[in-house]
């Protein structure tokens, strides 16, 4: 299927995990995709992706940055000729409980992970508010932005600002044409967990929380969030989806 042929799509954290499979989910519909990552050597990843260079564009960018956040999204969208989505997946994670979180460590995830999103989509919609045609937003939340985890204090808090934020934006966007949605994934293949699969027993113990019987792919995950930028989705916003093998509705 083509479905985003003609449509530009945003993508930051776009070098790895979900973020790269969402890349190469929509350069193969048929999108023109703008990999952002903070590295060019994330840029560089996402762009091997891509059978054809004209299809994708790369933009070294710090999320937590508002003020390039602005910059960059307005001058993407003249370059362009317009937007049609962002898909943020920019994140990282970080260990601690309320007594011995790091409040450095606490910022830092805060920062790239909940005030990262929000300088995007503002970011996104200051660029594209008075466009027509379909635009559309995917917030990566998590099952720790639904349930709470322990000694996960600081992800835990920014994902379920991610879902918050997602909901509050809905009303907000919708007279403007804008849709806004998230995605809670489950545990995922990415390198950000790749860590706990070293120990055959840690794998166990985690498949055996998922009622599917195993943890996610990234290539999963990415398929709901195109869904979710697709006209297939036009009555969707405000959602957060949850993508995680049914481990959430059985906690």
């Amino acid at each position: 299927m083509k479905r985003f042929e003609g449509r530009s799509v945003v993508v930051t954290g776009a070098g790895s995990g979900i973020g790269a499979a969402s890349v190469k989910r929509l350069l193969d519909e048929g999108a023109t995709v703008v990999a952002v990552d903070v590295t060019e050597a994330g840029i560089n990843a996402a762009k091997a992706a891509a059978s054809d260079s004209q299809q994708i564009h790369g933009a070294v960018l710090d999320v937590c940055d508002h003020a390039a956040t602005v910059s960059t999204l307005a001058d993407l969208r003249k370059k362009l000729g317009g937007l049609n989505g962002l898909i943020n997946c920019a994140g990282i994670t970080g260990e601690g409980n309320i007594v011995d979180t790091d409040p450095e460590k606490h910022r830092k995830i805060m920062a790239v992970n909940l005030d990262g999103t929000i300088n995007m989509c503002q970011a996104f919609v200051r660029a594209v508010q008075h466009d027509t045609g379909p635009r559309a937003i995917v917030n990566i939340s998590s099952g720790a932005g639904l349930l709470g985890v322990p000694n996960r204090l600081s992800y835990v808090a920014s994902k379920f600002g991610i879902s918050g934020i997602t909901k509050s934006m809905a009303p907000e966007l919708g007279p403007l044409g804008i849709r806004v949605n998230a995605v809670a994934p489950g545990m995922t293949r990415t390198p950000l967990i790749e860590y706990m699969m070293e120990d055959p027993a840690a794998v166990a113990r985690i498949n055996a929380k998922h009622p599917i019987g195993r943890i996610g792919n990234p290539e999963e995950i990415a398929a709901v969030i195109a869904f979710l930028l697709t006209d297939d989705a036009s009555f969707m916003t405000g959602a957060v989806v949850s993508v995680d093998g049914g481990q959430t509705a059985c906690l």
